[in-house]
């Protein structure tokens, strides 16, 4: 049986994808800020995951735990994204919105809160709302699509077999 996506269900999917969009764009643009003393002074610099991902490579130390982390900003957005651009017939897309709603808030939570040196940018506290927002849609979404399946499945919508006399 094929199954077709409802208008309401395809408009929560479009604004999920727009959501990973932006959830990947704000942690590739503000991160983490912290006060560091450079020649005795205190100065703010500013992370980014980008800056995470390949200045963990690239320094003279590299830190690999940093590395991981920042390229798990990128590949959380990314997965979601790619999962509510692709699927449009399953309920598989919602469940890994979920997760990847919990995970994306926890993986920014745990660097900044285990660190006391640091504090959270602008980018990590927009997007760990928009996780949370993520997680809320697409556990709707989960029931819409639910409810829909069940409507399809009724007696009352299947097509009657009429009787023919012979």
């Amino acid at each position: 049986m094929k199954t077709t996506e409802t208008k309401r269900c395809r408009n929560i999917r479009r604004v999920l994808i727009a959501l990973f969009v932006v959830c990947g764009y704000l942690l590739s643009t503000t991160f983490i800020s912290a006060y560091v003393t450079v020649d005795g002074k205190e100065k703010l610099i500013t992370e980014t995951a980008l800056n995470l991902t390949f200045g963990s490579v690239s320094g003279s130390t590299p830190v690999y735990r940093n590395t991981v982390v920042g390229a798990m900003y990128f590949i959380i957005p990314l997965v979601g994204f790619l999962f509510m651009f692709f699927d449009h017939r399953s309920n598989v897309k919602n469940l890994v919105g979920i997760i990847c709603g919990i995970v994306g808030c926890v993986s920014i939570g745990l660097p900044i809160g285990s660190n006391p040196d640091f504090y959270m940018g602008i980018g990590a506290v927009v997007s760990m709302l928009l996780y949370t927002f993520v997680t809320m849609l697409s556990a709707i979404s989960v029931f819409m699509k639910l409810e829909d399946d069940r409507k399809n499945k009724s007696p009352e919508s299947a097509p009657r077999l009429q009787k023919h006399d012979t």
